[in-house]
């Protein structure tokens, strides 16, 4: 029999004493902190924090509190690791502390539950489950029945699919049992707990498990239901609240059971809406979204809307003591006197949003790469400060006033608000002027046609409203007019563009009234006040795109000189905090616009790019804050292309410089060493570097000569590097030398090749590797195009397994990753025919399936020319995976390669000769219709 573990207590009072060290005023914190650390490597560490957590009686509360909050996160890295008389050693405190008359260690403990459960699942902690059913079954231990609702509710919100984890023993009976078919009777039970605040979170664990919806819960919906219906008139504001939140989500997951109570429940969310209780009010407000996400039909809530629109309205002003407001003001008056300091002004490191390199190469939907510059993953450009993310009852009335709009007629919405909107307008209160443009932005897309004779009018209303002496007025404004510049350049009514038609021409009154709208935001983009200027930034991003959309920037022409010079303005002088976005409208101006147009005016190019140079020289070589600023070049010697060329080679140096410095940094981080590594300034350097070389092409040839042979050294460094992150933003720089300057990359090739087919091995292509993984073999396709095929003819074969991977099914990647490979593969079959026929038996019916979803462009045709080449030399694979073959050959909108178009019909006719023309009938027969016919087009 195993000795249960007992402390040391020399051990056990020095870790006392370090943790109470570290409380005291003035204590070495940092050394205490490398001592704790050092002392995590000791196998029974976490006991004696276990020990002192649980059991520490007589020490301050603090050291006890500090030791779990240690415990904790030392749990999450070690638990799986540690014995398993440890563990159960730790499971048995745990539990003791879950029930202490200290509610503040009841909490810790929770928490430190949710952690464990998330390494051993309910499962391997049937103690657990069994302690929380007693404890919510009313012992009458009020501490218990706290910690056990605690503890529930962050299990069921860290890991929910452990409610369907099914326990055998006595407490469930002989059948395996779910956890939840124990634990939700006796939280509905809860329900009618007279203590308020029992009722509230017994009813907040049952709405957490919504999401995943488990058998117990899912088998007790009806009583559930009913029970939130009774608390409907509760005293209590928080469980009126999770009473809203308990119908939302009823009416998203099982409108049914609320559907013969529709009509009373619309009522009342119509008058929780206006609750005393701004928490209630705002979850009652999500139920208007919810309802118009539904399938119930809008006709219900047309009788309720003259009065729900006012009330809308009502909660759509601004608090008289929102913290928002406060902001705005503060900076309104620090802008006022400090007017001379303002332009410039260094921002308090709070407020400036944490910086990520957006990188990325080869094919992903939309043009770009996994959305990494399509704000799918990082930073959308508008949440750098945290009151502006707070989701409020002021905005969640907007977003459902906006809903509303969008799934009712014009006439349901219109009359009753505009009579609103215009009397409010006219108030001296800041704050409801703000509430009636907010509406008019709310409701842009919904009533556009109804709005529509009114557009020249509210347009020209709008416009002074910039000049509002209230920063919140003009942020506002900002925002507005950029959701009703779309309609301006495409006013409703307008037939959709179909795909490669001419545009339309801007009618002269709406291009005057477009013009004037951009004077306004560029007003504003010079405002004091950051905020505004941020809004500014974002509107103008808005109107540069839908002047890209509606017009490819053809409206902007005769008005980049205004724009240029605003622009390069802002970016000289504004603060720390708004260079991102300040930049990022400096980069949409150039993609928008074009390498053509800029091109032809340079004046506006030097605007647009000396500042910044200028900007980089002023805050330092190597400082963080220099990460927008070359992102910002990146985006524009992509989208400059030859009007880059004057400013290249001293962008291209710093980039190489900056990549050398990374480069020695990263490997002094590596031996251990101090460093100065920044992981956002590698990949800056690397993205700036592959943007300068894509906006130049062969013209990059001279800066990539004078910086060889160590610019292709730390690149190779770079694909080699461990971090994801950096690998992508190498590989990316790879294609893009390949495709410009090869002969600076193919010496190294078969380094190169290497360092791809690593990042395409099976174990390595999990999720966060996929990034990499996708620049990696797109690199490769570049550098085969450009190689010698005497030279690549030895890497073939793994080359050919290595892009046939992602695309056979045994491994779960992403669409661009399958479509990137598929073209690397057809680029190899183009080079190296003699070596990739024998392979095709292997691979040719996935390969056509993942070519047939790729859009027609020339990386497209290059792999249709492997494709034809192979098959001619080995024909057989494409009859016996004909459907998969036929469905490629017939994805073709329009090939612009006319010898290609040939080469494809040319094959058609090859492989029915080989077969014959009964056989080839049997063959074509058996494709799906659409397929056929277009099929028989070409053989004709």
């Amino acid at each position: 029999m195993a000795l249960v573990w007992q402390p040391q207590e020399a051990a056990y009072l020095q870790l006392c004493q370090l943790l109470s060290d570290f409380q005291k005023p003035g204590a070495n914190q940092a050394l205490i902190l490398q001592q704790l650390d050092q002392a995590r490597h000791v196998a029974d560490f976490n006991n004696y924090l276990s020990v002192i957590f649980s059991k520490g009686d007589n020490l301050p509360m603090e050291v006890r509190q500090s030791a779990g909050l240690l415990l904790k996160n030392n749990l999450k890295e070690q638990y799986a690791g540690l014995s398993e008389d440890f563990r159960n050693y730790i499971k048995g405190d745990l539990l003791h502390v879950l029930c202490h008359p200290e509610r503040v260690l009841r909490h810790t403990a929770g928490s430190i539950t949710t952690t464990v459960v998330g390494t051993l699942g309910l499962s391997g902690w049937p103690e657990l489950v069994v302690w929380l059913g007693a404890s919510l079954q009313g012992s009458g231990d009020s501490a218990a029945l706290d910690g056990a609702l605690d503890s529930l509710a962050k299990i069921v919100e860290d890991h929910p699919h452990e409610m369907d984890t099914r326990l055998v023993g006595a407490s469930w009976g002989p059948a395996p049992a779910p956890v939840s078919n124990m634990l939700v009777p006796p939280l509905l039970a809860l329900l009618g707990s007279p203590a308020a605040e029992v009722r509230r979170r017994a009813l907040a664990v049952l709405n957490e498990m919504f999401g995943q919806m488990p058998a117990g819960f899912q088998a007790a919906l009806p009583q559930y239901t009913e029970a939130v219906f009774k608390l409907a008139t509760d005293e209590s504001p928080g469980v009126r609240r999770e009473v809203c939140i308990g119908f939302c989500q009823l009416i998203a997951v099982h409108p049914e059971l609320l559907q013969a109570q529709l009509p009373q429940l619309v009522e009342y969310m119509l008058v929780s809406n206006q609750d005393a209780d701004d928490e209630v009010a705002l979850e009652a407000a999500e139920f208007w979204l919810a309802f118009c996400e539904s399938d119930l039909g809008m006709e219900l809530l047309v009788p309720v809307m003259a009065r729900l629109i006012p009330v809308l309205m009502k909660n759509m002003v601004f608090d008289e003591y929102d913290e928002e407001v406060f902001d705005e003001y503060d900076e309104e008056v620090q802008a006022a006197e400090e007017a001379e300091l303002q332009q410039g002004q260094p921002d308090s490191e709070k407020d400036i949003r944490p910086t990520h390199a957006k990188h990325g190469k080869g094919r992903a939907e939309g043009g770009m790469m996994d959305g990494a510059a399509n704000g799918e993953d990082e930073d959308d450009g508008d949440d750098d400060d945290e009151a502006m993310r707070v989701w409020n009852l002021r905005k969640c009335s907007a977003a459902a006033l906006d809903m509303l709009s969008n799934h009712l007629n014009d006439e349901h919405v219109l009359p009753l608000l505009l009579p609103i909107v215009q009397q409010r307008l006219g108030e001296a209160d800041w704050r409801v002027r703000e509430s009636a443009i907010l509406a008019l932005g709310a409701v842009s897309e919904g009533c556009h046609m109804g709005l529509a004779p009114y557009l020249t009018d509210m347009v020209k209303m709008l416009l002074p409203v910039l000049q509002d002496p209230r920063p919140m007025v003009r942020i506002i404004t900002c925002w507005c007019l950029s959701r009703y510049v779309q309609w301006v350049l495409m006013p409703p009514g307008s037939a959709e563009i179909a795909p490669g038609a001419p545009l339309p021409r801007v009618a002269p009154e709406n291009e005057a009234l477009f013009e004037q709208i951009l004077a306004g935001l560029l007003s504003r983009v010079a405002d004091g006040n950051g905020r505004v200027q941020e809004a500014a930034c974002s509107g103008l991003a808005e109107l540069l795109e839908h002047a890209g959309a509606c017009t490819h920037g053809a409206v902007l022409v005769p008005r980049l000189q205004p724009l240029a010079d605003t622009l390069s303005k802002a970016a000289a002088s504004c603060g720390r905090r708004n260079l991102r976005i300040v930049l990022e409208a400096v980069s949409t101006t150039c993609s928008v616009v074009g390498s053509r147009v800029l091109s032809q005016h340079p004046a506006a190019v030097q605007q647009l790019v000396v500042p910044l140079l200028n900007r980089w020289q002023a805050i330092g070589f190597v400082e963080r804050d220099v990460v927008p600023i070359m992102e910002a070049l990146n985006n524009m010697s992509v989208n400059m292309g030859p009007a880059f060329e004057p400013y290249a080679q001293a962008v291209f140096e710093k980039g190489v410089m900056l990549l050398q410095l990374q480069q020695e940094a990263r490997a002094a981080q590596l031996a251990g060493s101090a460093s100065s590594y920044d992981i956002d300034l590698h990949m800056a350097a690397l993205d700036m570097l592959a943007g300068v070389a894509d906006g130049l092409r062969a013209s990059v040839e001279p800066l990539v000569a004078a910086a060889s042979p160590a610019l292709p050294a730390l690149v190779l460094a770079a694909c080699g590097d461990s971090a994801s992150d950096v690998r992508q933003s190498a590989f990316a720089l790879v294609g893009d030398l390949a495709k410009s300057c090869p002969s600076h990359v193919l010496p190294r090739l078969d380094e190169f090749v290497k360092l791809s087919l690593a990042c395409m091995e099976v174990p390595a292509l999990t999720e966060p590797n996929m990034p990499s993984a996708n620049n990696a073999i797109w690199s490769l396709g570049e550098l085969m195009i450009k190689a010698n095929p005497a030279t690549l003819a030895p890497y073939i074969v793994r080359v050919c397994e290595a892009a046939a991977t992602p695309l056979m099914g045994g491994v779960r990647v992403s669409r661009s990753l399958q479509e990137n490979a598929a073209i690397s593969l057809g680029r190899a079959a183009m080079v190296c025919p003699d070596q990739v026929a024998p392979l095709l038996p292997h691979f040719l019916g996935p390969w056509c399936n993942a070519l047939r979803n790729i859009r027609d462009d020339y990386e497209k045709e290059q792999a249709f020319r492997g494709l034809v080449a192979v098959v001619h030399k080995t024909p057989e694979p494409a009859v016996t995976a004909f459907p998969a073959f036929a469905s490629a050959v017939t994805s073709w909108r329009h090939i612009q390669d006319e010898a290609l178009a040939q080469a494809l019909v040319q094959l058609l006719r090859y492989l029915h000769d080989g077969v014959g023309t009964e056989a080839w009938g049997r063959l074509v027969a058996s494709l799906e219709p659409a397929v056929r016919s277009k099929l028989e087009g070409m053989c004709r």
